[in-house]
């Protein structure tokens, strides 16, 4: 091996010394899944609040890097109104499939729901099922 190839040790120190955090930041991350509850939404005016969802007390003290979410209804649902709420805060959803990072930085121990409307005009049906779900928060300690 020729000497001129070989790198300098000051630089591995230094690479080492540089990479040490982002190793430490890396190590620190981790994803929550958790199946969303099915539910039934009845056609009406005023959205239907759904379970709550715990987070697991190990990711307490956590903050929340970034939601992905997905659902599936048994109709055809284009007027179907639906949000993700953490507390207080709550975010409309365009899609049944998604992500955010809306929810970034708050913490990643507070209960979510996700509300639903099933507007009462302009479909055949007046409910539809929402199952499949599954909510995924990527968090870091």
């Amino acid at each position: 091996m020729s000497l001129r190839r070989s790198l300098p040790l000051w630089r591995v120190v230094l690479s080492t010394i540089v990479a040490w955090p982002f190793a430490l930041a890396w190590a620190a991350q981790g994803t929550w899944v958790t199946p969303l509850p099915s539910q039934t939404v009845v056609a009406s005016e005023r959205p239907l609040v759904g379970v709550a969802i715990q987070p697991p007390p190990s990711i307490a003290g956590a903050e929340i890097v970034r939601v992905r979410w997905t659902f599936r209804t048994d109709v055809p649902a284009p007027t179907l109104k639906a949000w993700l709420c953490q507390d207080e805060f709550c975010l409309p959803l365009a899609r049944p499939r998604g992500e955010t990072l809306q929810f970034s930085g708050r913490s990643a121990a507070g209960r979510f729901r996700l509300r639903f409307q099933w507007p009462a005009a302009g479909h055949d049906t007046d409910r539809a099922m929402i199952s499949g779900g599954q909510l995924i928060i990527d968090y870091r300690q």
